[in-house]
């Protein structure tokens, strides 16, 4: 196969012929995808778990294995720009969906305490526990001239993420965002994001030895200043003229959803220059605007059913064919690997549980919290990935690192279905 070896010979063939490796990609991820959420789902696993694993069988550790010639002409470099940008712009939107799936105004009352309190002990914990038993996992590795101080930070960063999007999916998958403990979750995960890539923005720069104190302290007043404006002006701006536009058209009409693509974009990109990342601005306008539930319904009807079926497997397949699991070097690495999946699990499960003891959670909700504050997936893949592209984190490493937060995400889904199944609704009411 070369299907870019003759790109150069007529007019146009050269687009032509991207488009049509693009299109090869899209279908046989998205057939890939749909096989193998079939087989996850007879698992009682959610579809989430079948987009990831889907990305790792097209990737090095299945496909790149068995058929290598196959995999490197199939997922050709030249469209790996395009691939990066619309798995983003899905994520954009799922968090956007997220945001406003989510009743926190009428679930929480008077628990916002909580969430602070889980978010802060899921986040603290972790991130001290990952920083001090970096020297050890830092000896270990197949090349410890990695800069340490760099290793360290980003390997505690890396214990410290969860994984806004993937709660926010098995929620609905399992009918389960209704609930206050949902709710809590999802709240407490959005400060610990929202920390936790402040973290890694100032940590890219201690390594990069360009952090000062003044420039956090920016971001943080510029953050905080940008959630007011949402809240308190766009919010009431918006949320009115989506009212009065969907009252005099009968529905969602184009222009609104054109218009409100505008702002979540727009968000977006002010919360990237801000050093949050882009899909901190889609989650913040889906929150603003999650009391309109006659609109979220319509955009769950109307926009919905084309993030979740296209963009979204998009992002999961593109970044498990990043990851390769033969990078792992015999036992001594499997049982390192261990190691990682012990601090990391022990930590994070640990700080949010006994955080939800502390105010007052019943046992059984507590695990649940701490269950769901352990779940990683793609979140931490984002953190691995720039501390890889850094020098920091070595390849070895960056695959222990993607176990632990593949492991903590197959974990997750029949866990917390066990622990909630007596709040589950049916999907479709869901």
């Amino acid at each position: 196969m070369h299907l870019l070896a003759n790109a150069s010979t007529a007019v146009g063939s050269e687009t032509e012929e991207l488009v049509l490796h693009l299109l090869v990609q899209l279908v046989v991820i998205l057939v890939a995808t749909r096989v193998v959420t079939v087989i996850v789902r007879r698992l009682g696993q959610t579809d989430v778990s079948g987009e990831i694993l889907a990305g790792l069988v097209l990737g090095p550790s299945a496909l790149g294995l068995l058929f290598p010639e196959i995999s490197t002409e199939l997922f050709h470099p030249s469209t790996s720009t395009i691939f990066v940008g619309l798995a983003q712009i899905g994520l954009i939107l799922l968090m956007f969906q997220i945001g406003m799936e989510f009743e926190f105004g009428e679930q929480l009352g008077q628990r916002k305490a909580s969430v602070v309190l889980v978010s802060l002990a899921g986040l603290l914990l972790p991130f001290s526990c990952g920083y001090f038993s970096a020297p050890w996992f830092h000896a270990q590795l197949a090349d410890p001239s990695t800069p340490l101080l760099g290793f360290r930070l980003f390997f505690a960063v890396s214990m410290s993420i969860t994984a806004i999007p993937i709660l926010g999916r098995i929620f609905m998958e399992l009918g389960l965002s209704h609930t206050r403990t949902a709710a809590l979750v999802i709240g407490s995960a959005a400060i610990d994001d929202v920390i936790g890539w402040l973290l890694l923005g100032s940590v890219s720069l201690i390594v990069a030895e360009q952090f000062s104190f003044v420039w956090a302290a920016q971001r943080i007043a510029m953050i905080g200043a940008y959630v007011l404006v949402v809240f308190f002006v766009v919010r009431p701006i918006l949320g009115r003229w989506l009212a009065k536009d969907i009252a005099k058209r009968g529905g969602l009409s184009l222009p609104a959803i054109a218009i409100v693509l505008i702002v979540l974009l727009c968000s977006a990109s002010i919360t990237s220059s801000l050093g949050v990342f882009a899909i901190i601005g889609g989650f913040l306008v889906g929150l603003a605007l999650h009391r309109d539930r006659q609109f979220v319904e319509l955009w769950k009807q109307r926009v919905s059913p084309l993030v979740m079926m296209l963009l979204l497997p998009v992002f999961f397949a593109y970044t498990g064919l990043r990851t390769d699991i033969g990078a792992i070097d015999g036992w001594w690495g499997a049982a390192v690997c261990g190691m990682v999946l012990v601090v990391a699990f022990g930590s994070k499960f640990g700080g949010a549980f006994l955080a939800a003891k502390a105010v007052g959670e019943p046992t059984r909700d507590a695990l649940t919290i701490g269950v769901c504050m352990n779940t990683r997936a793609l979140m931490e893949l984002i953190v691995i990935n720039i501390g890889y592209d850094m020098g920091v984190v070595p390849r070895d490493m960056f695959t222990m690192l993607v176990i632990m937060a593949l492991v903590s995400t197959f974990m997750a889904t029949p866990m917390i279905a066990w622990l909630m199944k007596s709040e589950r609704r049916p999907v479709a009411a869901a």
